[in-house]
């Protein structure tokens, strides 16, 4: 009988066990403790005997699976599982032999077979406003919808092909030497790294969408490509929504804090430590290694304020990109508009300025588009469904600061 994967697998285990066993061997026989390669040695066989016994574990849970699924058939039907072609139906034996006149009873649906069938919200898409008609243009035209531009700040956007949980390792702390200079001699002063791990996770988000097939037929404008680009935007912004809560929650200290006076706007330009002052100070609040490849975020109506701004010169502090397309400057760093951001209000943190990159945002498994003819079959409707797995966590807090509004 040839042996099995797990079993060779298993084999493997024992002759690099048996090889460690001899290396320890050779140490306590010559009573001496074992050499750095020796050790080394030592260690590596056992952790690979060790890969090796978790391998041939699963491997025969597998199999084990596989010979319960096929006992369970054999009961239930009788029959040994078909690894063949499809077996013919009673419908087609009777189709083949059948004479005019002959009649076939199908057997009734099932309990769960119905459920399947009627389950489901119903949400129109339907011909009633004339989308259908022949007159109708060829062109649609589509609402403008606000996606944000958080994902193209600097945020790190990391693609997995599983949700589980992905922890980061993070150096809270580094290793730094003593301001005093050391004798010939002085023994080194200890000091170490304190590194920890931040857990990256992820939650579901989707929706579908049910289309009359008629209407996919007779529209005149390309509504499976609109369905497509609209899935894909709103499936684009819940990620943003994220990424933007992930700023918010994962970046909590305050670079500077405003006035007691200033809750909506930014004060008065004319006095110390309003107006630009308080952006002059949230930019030299961050850490020159940060501001290397830092950037704002902000939402509409503060971006409106900033730009309002004046310095000593009376120029605007805001500047326009030079090439069309990139983002504006503001103190020589881009501005992304992020409507989440909130507005100048009181206890509100209006402007976030750092290395974006300290955010991890995540995607799991890829944005899903996706499309069934046979789910609402017998509703004679085409689904549609987007799904995206995501979530995004900040490494690093001293990365990115905000500027804080007092309280009413």
């Amino acid at each position: 009988m040839a042996k099995s994967l797990a079993d060779e697998l298993m084999e493997r285990r024992a002759a690099l066990i048996a090889q460690a066993q001899e290396i320890a061997q050779r140490g306590v026989t010559e009573d001496r403790d074992l050499t750095v390669d020796e050790q080394t040695g030592f260690d590596q066989r056992i952790a690979e005997a060790g890969k090796l016994h978790e391998r041939a574990k699963a491997i025969h849970e597998g199999e084990q699976k596989a010979h319960e699924l096929e006992e369970s058939f054999r009961s239930v039907t009788g029959n040994e599982p078909n690894n063949g072609g499809p077996a013919e139906s009673g419908l087609g034996a009777w189709a083949r032999s059948a004479r005019p006149g002959d009649g076939y009873n199908l057997a009734n649906p099932t309990g769960y077979q119905i459920r399947q069938i009627l389950k489901g919200e119903q949400r129109d898409m339907s011909a009633t406003g004339g989308v259908g008609k022949n007159a109708v243009s060829t062109q649609l035209w589509e609402y403008a919808l606000h996606v944000g531009q958080i994902l193209q700040s600097g945020v790190d956007i990391i693609n997995t092909s599983d949700g589980n949980a992905l922890p980061f390792p993070v150096a809270t702390s580094h290793a730094e030497t003593d301001d005093t200079a050391l004798d010939p001699h002085d023994p080194l002063v200890n000091d170490e790294a304190t590194i920890t791990t931040v857990d990256s996770t992820v939650a579901k988000y989707g929706f579908i969408s049910y289309v009359p097939t008629e209407l996919v037929s007779d529209a005149t404008f390309d509504l499976e490509g609109y369905i497509a680009r609209a899935a894909g935007r709103e499936l684009g912004r819940r990620v943003s929504r994220v990424a933007a809560a992930g700023v918010i929650s994962s970046f909590t200290t305050a670079g500077v804090t405003a006035p007691a006076t200033v809750l909506t706007n930014f004060g008065d330009q004319t006095v110390v430590g309003q107006g630009t002052d308080l952006i002059y100070k949230l930019f030299h609040s961050v850490l020159p290694e940060y501001r290397t490849s830092a950037s704002w975020i902000m939402a509409d109506p503060t971006a409106a304020l900033v730009r309002m701004l004046k310095g000593s010169d009376g120029q605007s502090v805001w500047q326009p990109a030079l090439t069309a397309g990139d983002p504006d400057l503001l103190v020589g760093k881009p501005v992304y508009i992020v409507p989440q951001i909130a507005s100048p209000a009181a206890n509100a943190k209006s402007l976030f300025f750092g290395d974006l990159s300290a955010l991890k945002v995540r995607i799991a498994g890829g944005l899903r588009f996706e499309r069934s003819d046979e789910y609402k079959f017998g509703n004679d409707q085409i689904s549609f469904r987007g799904i995206v797995r995501t979530g995004a966590v900040g490494v690093d807090p001293n990365a990115v600061k905000y500027l804080a509004h007092p309280a009413a």
